[in-house]
């Protein structure tokens, strides 16, 4: 009889069988173990307990950053604007008819240059005076404010020259009587919280919204 050589063949096979089989599990279970081990490093990352596995330093110090409204700071050093070197926007945030027009005279009368008079075309505002400058115009922006008794500076990254906005609100009343420009000899002090002005170019802000 001829079974042996038959036996024998079937047996290679069955081992040649099992020996794949267990290089299968070999191979898929080392697999498992290394996703498993990423999966934890990746929550122990988000969770702050293990360090990032790069450096934060090459992240991208000049991308943009969204924010809310931004109160810009003057430039280290800077010195007042002379009234009569100031160009203005002005825009009425009420509903009280000829308000644009009555502060735009006012300023005039200081020397303030006024371009545009017209209704605020991003609603009405409900405080004081609103004055939104890019970053050319923020020196203008805080030397005229001593004209108002109250107001706010927000940074409007849109702006690209140095001619300011002023959005006189419901709360807004008359100029300040007898208001005198700051010091032209002393450096212009920022609003407390303002940002840098060297770290403006990189905020992404939209037009302020003066309904607040």
């Amino acid at each position: 009889m001829t079974t042996q050589p038959t036996d024998e063949a079937a047996r290679r096979k069955s081992l040649r069988r099992r020996h794949l089989l267990q290089r299968q599990t070999i191979i898929f279970g080392s697999l498992t173990v290394i996703l498993v081990a990423l999966a934890l490093a990746a929550l122990g990352v988000f969770l702050n307990i293990l360090p990032a596995p790069f450096d934060p330093d090459f992240t991208n110090d000049n991308a943009q950053v969204d924010t809310g409204p931004v109160v810009p700071c003057p430039a280290e050093g800077a010195l007042p604007v002379e009234w009569s070197g100031i160009t203005t926007n002005v825009y009425n945030g009420t509903t009280r008819g000829g308000l644009a027009g009555a502060t735009a005279e006012a300023l005039r009368a200081t020397g303030v240059v006024t371009a545009i008079e017209a209704n605020y075309p991003h609603g009405s505002y409900d405080g004081t005076v609103l004055i939104t400058t890019g970053v050319e115009g923020i020196s203008s922006a805080y030397s005229i404010a001593p004209l108002f008794p109250a107001y706010e500076i927000l940074f409007d990254g849109t702006k690209t020259d140095g001619v300011i906005d002023i959005v006189v609100g419901r709360t807004f009343e008359a100029m300040t009587p007898d208001a005198t420009p700051l010091d032209p000899a002393a450096p212009i002090v920022g609003l407390e919280g303002c940002t840098p002005a060297n770290q403006l170019r990189t905020v992404a802000t939209e037009t302020p919204d003066a309904s607040r």
